[in-house]
């Protein structure tokens, strides 16, 4: 497209631009920064407030559902289905907050002559993923208003349209004195943001590369930094697990928006008594799924991957895979794609797990191991150095809470994958993240408490 100015939308389905946008001057951030300091804080200092701003904009993104899943799809490639769920998934966090902010208590008296105020660290700075390029930001935006903070979103180049039709719908529910959004690619416009004093809190997801520059600058200048960041999430099948139900929630959770997910798992460890009947079908499960243009076929089970350079990344690893001789399960329909960043849900057989614990996948590729002691998987998944989420099945209750003791992962799915909700934390440890996003403790990320003590003349 013709204009210099504007940055070209490049839709996944095709590969080329749909689309434009423009990044927001200097001028425009400084004068966003005033109006939200100055009249956040003052609108939201009742909770009463905070809740009539929650529900406005999940009632304002339910009026305009239909768009916000046609942009979805076109944007970053979700399938119909997964649009759809994505707005009922971007409003709970809205609603359950809205809720919640009712029950809270943000002032609490602990002694006779002593109250302690649980008050906003200041404006919230929340930057967003593409893989979630609506509830990305309302995760963050809904504990952010939630504690009484006004709001700059600065929402991914990737998922820019998304953000720009919420920025639009809170734009006419005249809620934009509570939220600005930021676009912008200028790494050095996000470092003064920062620096500056009316922000108290930075939200970040991304990778840990990033997330680690973030927080260094965040505790530069003592602002509290929530950060939910790459992982390494390892799913372990035992041979007394209930197979089928095992190898669906797997193939589901490694395909819903073809793996670009925080919480995708990267690879599978199965145990050998059961390790021919999982691949078999786990290599059909696959072989059964193309990865379509979701504009195009609106019954499409998966999408491409997001960009030509995520496409590249992930081709550059197979060949990694298929130079330390590991061995193709399922994947060989991948090649000669010609349109679109479309790649095949693809297995393959290691001896090794190393180079998946090392690299996170982020698309529908998936490494398997076969183990037969089961103290020697645990030491290995302990010695994770992403622990964001880890799954594992059996039929053995007893035996599955006693495997996961002294495993820090944030998140633990026992024969389930469902493991995410607006009212539970998420969020991981070493360097899959700081803090957490969810519930009451994604709230508290916001907040800082006043220590009041008082007596009579």
């Amino acid at each position: 497209m013709a204009d210099s100015k504007k940055i070209d939308c490049i839709s996944p389905n095709t590969g080329v631009a749909f689309d434009q946008w423009e990044e927001t001057g200097p001028a425009e951030f400084q004068s966003a920064l005033d109006k939200l300091s100055s009249a956040s804080f003052s609108d939201l200092f009742e909770v009463s407030s905070r809740r009539k701003a929650l529900f406005a904009i999940s009632n304002a993104i339910e009026k305009n559902r239909n768009e916000f899943e046609t942009i979805i799809v076109n944007e970053v490639g979700k399938t119909k289905a997964e649009a759809v769920a994505e707005v009922d998934y971007s409003k709970s966090f809205l609603t359950y907050m809205a809720d919640l902010v009712i029950s809270e208590s943000f002032l609490q008296k602990i002694d006779t002559d002593r109250k302690v105020h649980s008050v906003s660290r200041g404006l919230g700075l929340l930057i967003t993923p593409f893989n979630d390029p609506l509830a990305g930001i309302t995760r963050k935006l809904a504990n952010c208003l939630g504690a009484g903070s006004g709001a700059i979103v600065k929402p991914p180049e990737l998922g820019i349209k998304t953000a720009s039709k919420l920025e639009q719908v809170i734009n006419e529910e005249h809620l934009d004195h509570l939220v600005s959004f930021y676009r912008t690619r200028d790494r050095d416009l996000i470092k003064s943001l920062i620096e500056t004093d009316e922000i108290g809190t930075i939200s970040f997801t991304g990778s840990t590369e990033v997330g680690r520059v973030l927080s260094t600058l965040a505790g530069a200048n003592l602002k509290a930094f929530v950060g939910e960041l790459g992982g390494i999430n390892p799913f372990i099948i035992f041979s007394d697990a209930n197979i089928e139900k095992a190898v669906e929630d797997l193939v589901i959770r490694k395909t819903k928006a073809a793996g670009q997910a925080c919480s995708a798992q990267n690879i599978l460890f199965v145990e050998r008594g059961v390790a021919h009947q999982v691949i078999g079908k786990i290599t059909e499960a696959f072989a059964n799924i193309e990865a379509l243009p979701t504009n195009q076929f609106e019954n499409a089970l998966m999408g491409p991957v997001r960009s030509q350079d995520a496409l590249d990344k992930l081709l550059n690893f197979e060949a990694k895979l298929i130079n330390s001789d590991a061995s193709m399960v399922v994947g060989a329909k991948n090649k000669n794609k010609t349109s679109g960043y479309m790649y095949n849900p693809s297995a393959y057989l290691v001896d090794d797990p190393l180079l998946f614990m090392e690299y996170e996948i982020f698309a529908p590729l998936l490494g398997i191991f076969i183990f037969e002691d089961r103290s020697k998987i645990k030491e290995i998944i302990k010695q994770n150095k992403q622990p964001l989420v880890l799954y594992a099945y059996s039929e053995d209750q007893i035996f599955l809470e006693q495997f996961i003791f002294s495993l820090n992962y944030g998140s633990i799915g026992l024969n389930d994958t469902g493991i995410q909700g607006a009212f539970a934390p998420t969020g991981g440890f070493k360097n899959a993240g700081l803090g957490r996003e969810g519930g009451k403790w994604g709230l508290n990320e916001f907040t800082a408490t006043v220590n009041v003590k008082s007596r009579s003349a």
